[in-house]
């Protein structure tokens, strides 16, 4: 009952063969042995459960069903669901309970679905910047766990979520990724994740966003955030994005696709671990031998060119139209509107609040230039696909596997060595999934095999609004490849 995936769970329940109680019962059970791995934040039996015998009773009363009735799913900690306090992972949002529920759950529930249960994140208020989050340290609830070795690290910020799906907790869940904080975890602990777009390529070029997902019902969302479904295979990703958009993916097949690939020189420059680098080429060769076209290209030069585009500000900020991650400012006024009864202080916890950046004239971009940077650098990423007649650009999700938990440091800020190269946690899970983010472009991650016992991601790539034709490569990647095995203590 746990190995079933999202699509299998609605069929069975729809058709009477499972009953939706006795699904949900199980999933409880699940959480429950695997509370050490601090996967959920918060869950509420009784509201599941009286969730799922309404799907039942309305099946048994030959009503009709949702799209996708009976459905668990987990939500991180930073998307509204009602009747649950949205904390962001910080302890002074530990009694903010939001009056409604997130637009991207409010699709997946009117669908059917049950909102199972939230996930623990990282602190995405007390931390400044996505580099901090490598083990989805809360300073609320602590560290998440990784299920294939609960003595690593499960990515981050939207630990929780990955962590839940692929422990068997819940067949589905929802994320939230700035830089990759829904498909570092995904990767990291063997499931797959999609970043959808922000922009379109027309909106990219205005320099006004355009998100796929609603914002709304979000605590405090960044120009670069947005909610992506994570799920144990592409193919159950590519359903909860037909709920919550209703558009379903595109269908290809293998011997269709031409796919960038790195070439040579990036196996030996790029921060990369040797047993990462065997599996994903070998995922390449498989792919190949499917009939895919692979061009290798220089990833290497397209990332600089980034970094080139970049140069004149700090990365983060200097690519969004308008703003990057809120601050104390921020913090304040949403906390005005939202939950007057807490106040900055408390969720910077006595930490000295960071300085507000620079405003225009003092080494921070206008608005005008902002555009003008994300203009320069869709030019840059959209000439690989069009000079070179390509699908999606694949490369290592994380270039590492899953790293041990530090015992003094939880919160992943520590300096690992790869290959010989000392460089931050965040520097290096970070590595492949900035691109995309900075021009608005879709991201999928899906999981091709273990390296040492631990999971190995696949990164695709695809052009801004593309988002159905990347879902659509993702399975037939997918198909190709196969399943992972589980996490052997959680399955």
């Amino acid at each position: 009952m746990l190995d079933l995936d999202a699509r299998a769970v609605v069929r069975r329940i729809s058709r009477g063969e499972l009953r939706a109680e006795v699904y949900v019962s199980r999933l409880i059970e699940q959480c429950k042995a695997h509370a050490k791995l601090n996967a959920i934040a918060a869950l509420d039996e009784a509201q599941v459960l009286e969730a799922a015998r309404a799907v039942d009773k309305a099946r048994l009363r030959g009503e009709k069903l949702g799209l996708a009735a009976g459905l668990p799913f987990t939500a991180k900690d930073q998307i509204s669901v009602v009747n649950y306090a949205a904390t962001s992972g910080n302890e002074g949002l530990r009694h903010y309970r939001p009056p409604r529920n997130a637009v991207v759950v409010d699709a997946l529930v009117k669908n059917g679905a049950i909102a199972f249960a939230k996930n623990t994140c990282a602190d995405m208020l007390y931390f400044d910047g996505f580099m901090a989050q490598g083990s989805s340290y809360s300073t609320l609830f602590g560290a998440v766990h990784n299920p294939y070795d609960p003595t690593r690290i499960a990515g981050g910020s939207s630990g929780g979520s990955a962590v839940a799906v692929a422990a068997r907790m819940a067949p589905a869940a929802l994320g939230l990724d700035t830089n990759g904080s829904v498909r570092i975890p995904a990767a990291l602990c063997g499931v797959a994740g999609l970043r959808p777009s922000t922009y379109t390529s027309e909106n990219a070029v205005r320099g006004t966003p355009r998100k796929r997902y609603s914002d709304e019902g979000l605590v405090l969302p960044g120009a670069l955030d947005t909610i992506g479904p994570i799920a144990r295979s592409v193919a159950d990703v590519a359903f909860l994005d037909s709920l919550i958009t209703g558009a379903p993916a595109s269908s290809t097949k293998a011997h269709e696709l031409r796919i960038a690939i790195p070439q040579s020189d990036y196996w030996e420059h790029e921060w990369i671990d040797e047993g990462v680098a065997r599996v994903v080429q070998a995922a390449f060769a498989k792919l190949g031998e499917a009939g895919a076209q692979l061009i290798a290209f220089d990833y290497d030069a397209l990332k600089a060119l980034f970094g080139e585009i970049l140069a004149p500000s700090a990365v983060s900020r200097s690519i969004t139209s308008l703003h990057a991650r809120p601050g104390p400012e921020e913090y304040a006024r949403w906390l005005h509107e939202n939950f007057p009864s807490a106040t900055v202080e408390q969720i910077y916890h006595g930490r000295p609040r960071p300085p507000v950046p620079a405003g225009p004239g003092h080494d921070e971009p206008s608005i005008e230039q902002r555009i003008e940077l994300i203009k320069a650098a869709l030019r840059a990423y959209e000439d690989v696909f069009h000079s070179n007649g390509i699908d999606a650009i694949a490369v290592p999700t994380v270039p590492v596997p899953a790293i041990a938990l530090h015992p003094d440091d939880p919160t992943g800020l520590w300096t690992i060595e790869v290959n010989g190269k000392a460089t931050s946690v965040g520097n290096v899970l970070a590595r492949g999934t900035f691109l995309a983010p900075r021009v608005g472009a879709p991201s999928l991650t899906l999981p091709i095999a273990l390296s040492r016992g631990l999971p190995v991601g696949l990164q695709l790539d695809a052009l801004p609004g593309d988002d159905s034709r990347l879902l659509g490569i993702g399975i037939a990647v997918e198909q190709v490849l196969g399943p992972i095995p589980a996490p052997a203590a959680n399955s």
